[in-house]
């Protein structure tokens, strides 16, 4: 049976225009239908069944050497070329089988090329995990109305958001990518992509929160500063827990104090304002009325006699 492009799943079903850049082909006409062919959606299939595989959660079932030793991987060593043509041997229908790596060299001139086009397309808001947009959607649900305790709320929230990220291979692989983004401008636009898909789903959840929760942001923040700074805070909070899981970040369930939703909730308590009762004060300017004056600095006493 010959399958077509829409056959495939979703992502891989959409458009790659703007997307997959770098293919080869004489005329443009050739390169456009490229962009769009099974056989390429194939080939970044098999790129993102290799990401998966190496940067998602840790599973103690990850094939050993003779040695009993796990592979060495650093970086982006696990996307080679060799590896690349493994895997597509390996591809379910309705993506293409592709043997050896002429196909390949084939569609693209260079390896940088082909890595170039696959971290476009992975990190683009048509490929955010639907996993994770499925649990967000249930986090958003605690915050906006079905959890009475809007601290516990948060607390709740925040837990399984963390949880969440770090599951993620994209969150992994952007953090790959974000330490060698100065080499490489293509890569700033790929992440801008990230997190234009991952802010815009947030960005709403926290409009409909301090609606549905009676409050309203104060003077000087804006919605949009607001979910960077949260996002900020948790992606913090995430790549300290992935280095040290046993940092206290979190505990073992949501309803013990964290480092993560005690963050969560001194934003919550900065910027947010009962609706209707706006104090017409910044932060800052309330922070400053609230600061206590300086004590002057106390000197130890001489007791040398001089």
């Amino acid at each position: 049976m010959t399958y077509g492009k829409k056959d495939l799943p979703f992502p891989y079903c959409q458009d790659f225009s703007g997307i997959v850049t770098r293919v080869k082909g004489v005329r443009e006409s050739t390169r456009a239908a490229l962009v769009n062919s099974p056989k390429v959606a194939s080939y970044l299939k098999a790129g993102a069944n290799l990401v998966e595989k190496n940067l998602g959660a840790k599973d103690s079932a990850l094939p050993t050497d003779e040695g009993g030793r796990k592979p060495y991987w650093s970086g982006l060593r696990f996307l080679t070329e060799r590896a690349l043509s493994r895997e597509m041997e390996s591809l379910e229908p309705p993506f293409l089988r592709q043997k050896g790596d002429g196909p390949y060299r084939a569609t693209w001139a260079s390896h940088d090329d082909y890595l170039n086009d696959l971290l476009t397309f992975l990190f683009h808001a048509m490929n955010y995990d639907p996993q994770y947009g499925a649990g967000l959607e249930t986090r958003g649900d605690w915050l906006i109305s079905t959890e009475p305790d809007f601290a516990n709320a948060l607390d709740r929230a925040s837990y399984h958001e963390l949880q969440a990220i770090c599951r993620m291979p994209l969150f992994r692989l952007q953090l790959i990518m974000v330490a060698t983004a100065d080499r490489n401008d293509g890569i700033h636009d790929a992440i801008a992509n990230q997190y234009a898909g991952a802010l815009g789903p947030w960005t709403k959840i926290y409009e409909a929160t301090i609606a549905a929760r009676g409050y309203q942001l104060r003077k000087g923040i804006t919605i949009d500063q607001f979910a960077n700074i949260l996002a900020a805070i948790t992606e913090g909070f995430a790549v300290h827990h992935l280095g040290d899981p046993n940092a206290g970040i979190i505990g073992d369930d949501h309803t013990r104090d964290n480092l993560i939703g005690m963050a969560v909730l001194a934003v919550m308590n900065s910027y947010l304002e009962p609706a209707g009762e706006s104090s017409g004060l910044t932060l800052r300017e309330e922070f400053e009325r609230l600061a206590p004056a300086p004590r002057p600095a106390e000197h130890p006493s001489d007791d040398s006699g001089d």
